[in-house]
């Protein structure tokens, strides 16, 4: 089964006219020859002047102040572009998170306090007794992914060799199965590096990959863990660990997409901010619809089209 032509001319209209702007030139890089400069221009609008990305680039939190975790999203845009470690973007982003880590937390908190004071998502917000928002109940996230970009940008930080011995130790000591947001920081990392380290953290994360996915299809519907996350592409190196799964996963998101040309995330506020989140819903459709298309592009899911 593949994406047939009337939906991707569908799925092509509704980024053209629904999604962000960051979003319609990526589509346009990624799919149709779209110039990598109009993407770097869209993306240096979520970039603040101290470096750190911002602007609500992460749909879920509307900071227009600066956030580690709205950073790592503005480093992975980075990073699906090819931009070089010498490009400013990447420069400025990377001397935010140097200048922002934490001696005390071991790591950078994701977001901050002043969170609390903007439209988020529940997970989002800031406890000031436990002195970290929802998501952060292990190290890993943000931590693990962050660690992986300085091995990517800027190998030669001197703190790198220490903090990558506790992204390691971490690794070891959470609990089994990994959870959904820790894998997914861990996979991010393991992108970045190479060589015995990278194979440390593939042994483990393989150990827990199939306990970590849903691989029910009934419930791919709620906010889970879903093999496509894990294994995204066919040379991933959890794909023949899920092979079946992420066959399976295809065929149900080429039958999935909605009439009007998108998918929708799995996922709500709970029924708070409800006119800032139908705009951030509105925002994620074009991103996960993006996403998407790109894995539905590197398994050969998508028929021939008009470009």
């Amino acid at each position: 089964m593949k994406l047939s032509t009337i939906q991707w001319d569908k799925v092509k209209t509704y980024i053209i006219h629904h999604a962000r702007p960051l979003e319609q030139n990526l589509f346009a890089y990624l799919f149709e020859s779209g110039a990598k400069e109009n993407v770097i221009t869209e993306l240096a609008r979520f970039q603040n002047s101290d470096g750190g990305f911002g602007q609500s680039i992460e749909p879920d939190f509307r900071l227009t102040i600066s956030s580690p975790l709205a950073t790592t999203i503005g480093l992975q845009i980075a990073k699906t572009i090819d931009l070089s470690k010498n490009h400013q973007i990447v420069i400025n982003a990377m001397n935010y998170l140097s200048q922002t880590y934490d001696e005390k937390l071991r790591g950078w908190n994701a977001v901050p306090p002043e969170v609390n004071d903007v439209p988020h998502a529940p997970w989002w917000h800031f406890d000031h007794d436990q002195g970290h928002c929802g998501v952060q109940s292990t190290w890993a996230n943000p931590n693990a992914e962050i660690v992986g970009y300085f091995h990517y940008y800027q190998p030669e930080e001197p703190r790198l060799k220490s903090w990558t011995q506790t992204a390691l130790t971490e690794l070891k000591d959470l609990s089994f199965p990994y959870g959904m947001h820790d894998f997914l920081c861990y996979q991010r990392l393991l992108d970045c590096i190479t060589g015995d380290l990278r194979q440390s953290i593939l042994d483990l994360l393989s150990l827990s990959v199939r306990n970590t996915v849903c691989t029910d299809p009934n419930q791919w519907n709620e906010y889970v863990a879903k093999p496509l996350q894990f294994a995204s592409s066919p040379t991933s190196p959890f794909y023949p660990l899920l092979k079946e799964e992420v066959e399976l996963q295809l065929n149900v998101e080429i039958q999935n997409v909605h009439e009007d040309g998108y998918w929708q995330p799995n996922w709500s506020w709970f029924g708070q901010y409800n006119e800032t989140w139908e705009i951030a819903e509105k925002e994620w459709r074009g991103i996960v619809t993006l996403e998407m298309l790109r894995v539905l592009n590197r398994f050969d899911k998508i028929a021939l089209r008009d470009n």
